[in-house]
């Protein structure tokens, strides 16, 4: 379902779809309210985002209003353009992370135009926006009786946010959910923590539909396995660190084939080790410090 040479738009429940469309190089989605559309992300190259608004607005005939970003990282937040001029919007913490993530440094652009297969041309568009609506907790979009629910989560990284249509069962999990496939968990701010409490929230949650940032719609099925993914990547990150092991040692769960960008494995890792070395190094000093309030004359090791 789409315009002629526009983006594919899949229909998820009444009122959503999803725009899985590999120019976009990360999902988008939207809402389809009475009056106006919700965009939830708009992907990474600015041109394929001015086609997926086209879209959406002659597909149902009604403009786009409001855009959430889910999260900063480049194939979400770089495709902003088209849409700065409706009401852009994303936790508090997206204005901090936006202005100090590493994709917007000159080096970064360099980099992205080096490797891209294209030329990279269409990084000429890209324009550094902050949205000017943040929200700590949640934020919701009404039209007429309709509600849709944002809600600050944390998690992928410090400024992730997911959408919630109660009534039709959706969520719009941005990066919180990789679909079927190896998650990339290795942001400098990616809470395990947050982000497995977060998945364990959605399954008390009546939900049919959950649309990922990357990968196929899928149901609450793929959240319990991404969540487990988790669980154990945990359980066997922190054996490693028990047992004196680095980061590169750690136990992968054969939950999903290992990706091919190396680098996705090697920051995920990276940052687990790091997150859970120093609750552990935290955790035993707590101990310690305990054991020689209650025994003030003990010697400690």
């Amino acid at each position: 379902m789409a315009m002629k040479h526009g983006i594919h738009l899949e229909r998820v429940s009444a009122s959503t779809v999803a725009a899985i469309d590999e120019r976009l190089m990360s999902n988008a989605a939207a809402l389809i309210l009475d009056d106006f559309i919700v965009a939830v992300d708009v992907g990474m190259r600015p041109y394929a985002a001015r086609l997926l608004r086209a879209t959406l607005e002659e597909e149902y005939q009604r403009p786009v209003r409001f855009a959430c970003l889910t999260h900063y990282h480049a194939d979400h937040a770089f495709g902003l353009q088209p849409f700065k001029d409706v009401a852009l919007f994303g936790s508090f913490e997206i204005a901090e992370t936006l202005v100090g993530g590493p994709d917007w440094s000159p080096d970064a652009i360099a980099r992205w135009r080096r490797d891209d297969p294209d030329g990279g041309d269409w990084l000429n568009e890209v324009e550094f926006i902050v949205p000017a609506l943040l929200f700590r907790e949640r934020l919701d979009i009404t039209n007429r009786a309709r509600v849709a629910e944002f809600h600050h989560s944390g998690g992928h990284t410090r400024c992730s946010v997911y959408g919630y249509l109660r009534d039709e069962r959706v969520i719009f999990a941005g990066d919180l959910l990789f679909s079927e496939m190896f998650p990339f968990a290795g942001d400098v701010s990616t809470d395990p923590e947050r982000w497995m409490a977060t998945l364990r929230s959605w399954l008390t949650m009546d939900v049919d539909h959950v649309i990922p940032g990357h990968g196929a719609v899928v149901g609450i099925e793929e959240v319990e396995k991404q969540l487990k993914f988790l669980e154990t990547l945990k359980q066997n990150t922190i054996e490693a660190i028990e047992n004196g092991r680095d980061h590169d040692e750690i136990v992968l769960p054969a939950t999903y084939p290992q990706p091919d960008e190396g680098w996705v494995v090697e920051r995920t890792t990276r940052r687990w080790h790091s997150y859970y070395g120093e609750r552990c190094s935290r955790s035993r000093t707590d101990v310690n410090e305990g054991q020689h309030q209650e025994h003030p004359n003990a010697v400690l090791p």
